[in-house]
């Protein structure tokens, strides 16, 4: 016992007895080191596979011992030669190495048995050896020149501590080698807890307190089993019982001692010896305490009970053979996951959430007040991850350990409760490792397929009250919030991922995606205007951004460059960048327009630098530049500003004429049914501008297009006559616009995208004639006045129709949703009403 106490602080520098054993007493079922020097022979504990020497100086656990202890069996005699097999007690695993010259020390088949002389050494094909080699502390194989190892004893008494019980856990079984009267202990799933000095208190798994809270202990109690010739302690019983001081007329002593064990083990074979600070006298005159007594068995006729004995030669009665066993750990019954920690703890944080925990003031980080955790955002969220009946569990904001391969204990009484560390702490399951999105946390993330499919409307919410709801437009690239004008839709385009925050201890990131902020309809990117607005622009540096969700919100933070926040002047409607997050975005997905929607106007249509321009001497259509030579004269400014105007809309989609004039004759882009020179006839068709007066008003008018949305930027010319002859046939028809050698021409398969570019009008006579027609709204109706006969169409902000008929009357109304409507009148242009 006394060494056993000793062993306690710290181990001495040898790994054992330091007793060389004799080949005659090598044992099968014991295990023993072999020693090279101060080196031992041993598996490698982060490659259980391979083969070392190491140091056993001031080893401190039992696991790390055991792979350095070997058992010798299966002894072979050959023609003279003895050899046996090795076997490493921690893994189980044979000492083998590959058959072969150069074979590395990773265990493999070949050279399983040796013959241990003064060397280790094994042979194979015949004659051949492998020798273990030890030079400078590390081990090596070699033909010849092996290193000198003995067998020596391992630790007698090895202490163990709580842990070390049951395997690296604190739950664990004792196993008798008999049975025993008045054992307590065996067959029981215990937990151990470590004390002072070496020693451990036990209970029972599952059954740790008595109905009052009490910590029901075991221990050795004050009543005895009658043994004849029994002195001392001997006889007395075992008890699982509460801690208690010594009493006047109560308890004539204390039996604090009583509840405290201490355990060593025989490393040779795994045997354990089990002592008791102190037991009472139950054999003396009076009630005393006598210290450092150990378990024993007592035979009493056919009856073996199991007491304790003083120690030495104040021995009584007979050792037991005992072992244990790891039991059965506290499983959280959830199982892996994200969670919410509360604490279920008395005092100043009884019931509050845990956000991280401060490992070097072991004490956790709480939220503040009533606050409670969230879905959204990673704060006082718990990644929780089970090892072999161990568990880890971090937090997802800060990467705090509350701990790391530990043990969890449930709380009698109180579901989904632990006794984690020091802490009691009820787990609120939060989801699981499937949970969408998982991977942002905290911000917004769409998949690359939403980014394909869906606009964006943003919309801003500021903290000015009476202020409403105000979405995000752009009336000349500067960027704007309002509550009547269209709202801008948004293209979000991904630039880059951070990681920044996530368990990260557990293989959890949590990431943040980084946007930049394009428009449908619209040229260029966000960017900075000044030093703290934004516009769009198609030259300057486009800003980052990413969008945070705001705690107890389904909004977010629109957050960019330098930690500036997205906000907004109230007095000006431009938006701003501030310091303050006090204006909240709200994200709004539209399934993406296939096809734009424009007002009529002036534009110039360009692709590659080039203008889509009609050659005023021979009408076709052309790509060129200003300055661009025609015959006698060139191309100037007014050649290059195209009218378009929408006209009816097919399926939800806009169809325009796109004009340019010569004196008051007006000339329409449209297909022509013939080839260019030099040019493949069965790949393109020429594009002409027309003059003819009935092209308007043709059913199947070869001049009516549409603009494609291209997702790399730009606009396709659709042309619809052609599109219709595509249909089931895709080499019937030429609808699409392109670009071959200077000629602009209509071709199977797209190729060429153009910008639509706001032009000035013509400044010789080119006005387009403005018709009367007025388009008002007016309680929930749209009213167009002097369109008889007329078709009306009208559509949302999006393009996507809402309702179509033919004006019966001069004053004609259609029923509307409120919002924003956008009304075609046929043979006119799109005029923009607000219903409410």
């Amino acid at each position: 016992m006394a060494t056993a106490l000793m062993m306690v602080g710290g181990l001495s520098a040898n790994a054992g007895d330091a007793t060389t054993v004799d080949e005659k007493d090598w044992t099968a079922g014991n295990y023993y080191h072999l020693k090279s020097g101060s080196s031992y022979l041993a598996l490698d504990g982060n490659k259980s596979d391979s083969v070392i020497v190491k140091s056993l100086d001031n080893i401190k656990t039992k696991a790390a011992l055991d792979s350095a202890l070997w058992q010798i069996s299966d002894k072979e005699t050959a023609l003279g030669v003895t050899t046996y097999k090795i076997t490493n007690k921690a893994t189980q695993d044979v000492l083998s190495f590959a058959a072969k010259a150069d074979a590395d020390l990773n265990l493999a088949s070949g050279v399983d048995r040796w013959v241990l002389g003064n060397t280790i050494k094994g042979f194979y094909d015949g004659d051949k050896t492998l020798e273990l080699v030890v030079t400078d502390g590390k081990l090596s194989l070699a033909a010849t020149g092996g290193t000198a190892f003995s067998v020596e004893a391992p630790y007698s008494d090895f202490p163990l501590d709580a842990a070390q019980l049951g395997n690296g856990f604190s739950v664990f079984q004792l196993m008798f080698g008999d049975t025993y009267e008045g054992n307590i202990f065996g067959g029981k799933e215990l937990l151990a807890k470590d004390l002072d000095g070496g020693y451990v208190s036990l209970q029972f798994a599952g059954d740790e307190t008595f109905a009052d809270g009490k910590a029901k202990l075991l221990g050795v109690d004050t009543t005895k089993t009658v043994i004849s010739g029994a002195k001392g302690v001997y006889g007395a019983k075992f008890v699982a019982d509460s801690t208690y001081a010594a009493l006047m007329g109560v308890h004539s002593v204390g039996n604090e001692d009583f509840q405290k064990f201490k355990f060593t083990v025989n490393l040779k074979n795994d045997s354990i010896a089990m002592y008791v600070k102190a037991a009472p006298d139950v054999n003396g005159e009076t009630l005393a305490s006598i210290n450092n007594v150990r378990v024993v068995y007592a035979q009493t006729g056919s009856t073996k009970v199991l007491t304790v004995s003083e120690t030495g030669d104040a021995l009584q009665g007979d050792l037991p053979k005992i072992t244990a066993k790891r039991g059965t750990p506290v499983e959280i019954s959830s199982g892996d996951g994200f969670y919410f920690l509360q604490s279920a703890s008395k005092g100043a944080n009884a019931g509050k959430y845990y956000v991280a925990y401060d490992r070097e003031g072991s004490k956790g980080v709480f939220m503040g007040g009533d606050s409670v955790p969230e879905l959204t955002i990673p704060r006082g969220q718990w990644l929780v991850k089970a090892n072999n009946g161990k568990y880890s569990i971090v937090d997802r904001e800060s990467n705090t350990t509350l701990i790391k391969n530990g043990e969890v204990f449930a709380v009698k009484g109180m579901e989904d409760t632990y006794l984690i560390g020091q802490d009691t702490i009820t787990l609120k399951e939060r989801g699981t490792n499937s949970d969408i999105n998982d991977a942002y946390l905290g911000s917004f993330a769409a998949s690359e397929q939403e980014l394909l499919d869906k606009g964006y409307i943003l919309s801003l919410y500021t903290a000015t009250p009476g202020v409403p709801e105000l979405f995000m437009y752009t009336p000349d690239s500067i960027l704007k919030g309002s509550a009547e004008e269209a709202a801008q839709l948004f293209k979000l385009y991904p630039v880059g991922t951070t990681k920044v925050a996530g368990a990260q201890e557990l293989g959890d990131t949590i990431s943040v995606i980084d946007y930049q902020l394009g428009g449908y309809f619209l040229d260029g990117k966000v960017a900075k205007d000044g030093a703290n607005g934004l516009k769009f622009s198609k030259t300057d540096k486009a800003l980052n951004f990413r969008f945070l969700a705001k705690p107890n919100s389904q909004l977010y933070s629109l957050v960019t460059e330098g930690g500036k926040y997205v906000g907004i002047d109230i007095n000006t409607s431009n938006l701003q960048l501030t310091a303050s997050a006090g204006t909240s975005v709200n994200i709004a997905p539209m399934d993406a327009p296939e096809y734009a929607s424009f007002e009529a106007g002036h534009k110039r249509l360009v692709s590659d630098g080039n203008s889509l321009v009609m050659n005023p001497l021979n009408f076709f259509a052309q790509a060129k530049t200003e300055g661009s030579e025609i015959t006698k004269a060139a191309y100037e400014k007014d050649n290059f500003s195209l009218w378009v105007e929408p006209d009816t809309v097919v399926a939800g989609k806009q169809l325009y004429f796109i004009s340019s004039a010569v004196g008051d004759t007006r000339y329409y882009l449209s297909y022509k049914d013939t080839t260019i020179n030099n040019i493949s006839a069965e790949t393109y068709r020429n594009a002409m501008f027309l003059s003819n007066d009935t092209i308007k008003r043709s059913k199947n008018s070869p001049a009516l297009f549409a603009f494609k949305v291209n997702e790399r930027g730009g606009y396709i010319l659709e042309n619809q006559q052609q599109l219709k002859k595509s249909v089931g046939n895709s080499n019937a028809g030429y609808p699409y616009v392109g670009i071959v050698n200077g000629f602009v021409v209509l071709e199977k398969f797209p190729s060429t995208a153009f910008e639509v570019q706001t032009a000035s009008a013509p400044t010789a006579n080119e006005e387009v004639n403005v018709s009367e027609i007025k388009v008002i709204s007016h309680d929930g109706q749209v009213i167009v006045a002097n369109a008889s006969g007329r078709m009306i169409t009208l559509s949302n902000i999006l393009g996507q129709t809402i309702g179509v008929r033919r004006a019966n009357s001069e004053y004609f109304s259609m029923p509307a949703t409120s919002g924003i409507i956008l009304v075609t009148v046929e043979g006119d242009t799109t005029y923009k009403v607000i219903v409410k």
